[in-house]
């Protein structure tokens, strides 16, 4: 089968581009060809497909001129998007197509001409972007939730980027998107990582007969996890307001004798450092990938996921539940499909510094608690959130779409 792969970025920078590589690697292991499709961009992975990628636009910082009409003319609709695609379709004649994250870069115009040719069309839901202005939804007493607000207030909130022009090409663009509702009419199957992300493309609309659960999976080495520890709680990802990250840095200066480790980049990083200056006992790791990774995992004996928003189904809670390592985060949106409160983990109120520093500190003192649950949290995995398992389902709903044509 020859699958189309359609995401914003075709290079490692978060998430959602790391499921996408890592299912195009096991649909190649089974003999199937992929045809990637993404934004123009210096860091991309070689393919001889970039001809047919559309050209880059700049979103990570707000800025004016003739190349801000150019973003602000692909979040509404991109002429450009559309025709690349009629071109790769018609070059490479894909018998579906898989897309991920591709709304501001990509716009959805390009989903009309998947359609227009008859290829199916898959995707998963890796945030919160279908049913909200904002790639999140903050739990309660974290943030303002602005799915509901209008145009005008949301500019005025500056809800995105902490600009009013950045946030009301946002909310403009979200607006249209729900006006063309190509979505909605042109995606045959969402996939869904949990079923809270359900019941929210439901409550927004999205006709429920189209929507699967499939949560995500993590692979699991032949090899028992380490009991042992180095003694640090471990926290992975963005370095972004929405992850809570300072809370990592609160509970460090009330427990100066456990140590913590910060892996990940983002633009709260200065701030984060300098709220940790004096902290002799929290390490910036940086952006790790691989064995650097998953030694950092082995070396924990805890780790936390202090979001303040409402998470789909963070891979960083199943790939420390595949270490057997406990995590301890907050109890927010589908976290709680991942863990079991106090058998396979612990979950926490977002904002209780008590909270946490009372889960960290048992975790800490008591060894055989901590085992217990990490023994656990791995038995969890192994049951129902094999990587293997996920892709079999995926590949599920590919066979169910083709045989349709």
């Amino acid at each position: 089968m020859k699958i189309i792969q359609a995401n914003k970025y075709y290079f490692l920078k978060g998430g959602a581009e790391g499921y996408l590589f890592s299912l195009s690697s096991w649909l190649r292991e089974q003999g199937h060809e992929i045809v990637p499709y993404a934004m123009q961009d210096p860091r991309n992975y070689q393919t001889p497909f970039s001809v047919n990628f559309p050209s880059a636009v700049q979103t990570e910082q707000v800025r004016f001129g003739v190349g801000a009409v150019k973003t602000v003319g692909r979040m509404m609709y991109s002429c450009e998007a559309r025709k690349k695609m009629r071109h790769l379709v018609a070059g490479a004649k894909p018998d579906l197509a898989h897309i991920h994250n591709v709304y501001t870069q990509l716009s959805s115009s390009f989903l009309v001409e998947l359609k227009k040719s008859g290829v199916p069309i898959v995707m998963t839901v890796h945030d919160h972007h279908l049913v909200s202005p904002s790639y999140n939804i903050w739990a309660t007493g974290c943030g303002d939730n602005v799915r509901h607000w209008g145009l005008a207030r949301l500019t005025l909130s500056r809800f995105h980027k902490r600009s009013f022009a950045a946030s009301f090409a946002q909310a403009l663009s979200f607006q249209l998107q729900n006006m063309f509702a190509h979505y909605k009419k042109y995606v045959d199957v969402f996939i869904c990582p949990s079923q809270y992300m359900r019941r929210q493309l439901i409550t927004a609309g999205y006709d429920q007969n189209k929507i699967q659960v499939i949560p995500y999976g993590v692979s699991l080495s032949d090899e028992k996890p380490i009991e042992d520890h180095d003694g640090y709680v471990l926290f992975v990802g963005r370095l972004s307001e929405e992850k809570g990250v300072e809370m990592v840095i609160h509970a460090a200066k009330v427990l100066p004798e456990i140590r913590f480790k910060i892996v990940g980049t983002g633009p709260d990083e200065p701030r984060l450092r300098a709220m940790a200056h004096r902290c002799k006992n929290v390490v910036f790791e940086g952006f790790q990938v691989g064995d650097a990774l998953r030694d950092l995992y082995q070396g924990a004996f805890a780790v936390m996921l202090p979001s303040r928003v409402h998470e789909n189904a963070p891979l960083t809670v199943l790939e420390a539940m595949g270490h057997g390592k406990p995590a301890i985060a907050s109890d927010v949106g589908g976290v709680c499909e991942l863990i079991e409160d106090r058998v396979s983990g612990l979950l926490v109120r977002p904002l209780s510094l008590h909270d946490w520093t009372e889960a960290i500190t048992r975790l800490y003192y008591d060894t055989n608690y901590q085992q217990r649950l990490g023994k656990q949290a791995r038995r969890k995995v192994e049951q129902d959130f094999r990587l293997e398992d996920h892709y079999a389902r995926v590949w599920q709903v590919y066979e169910q779409l083709t045989k349709k044509i």
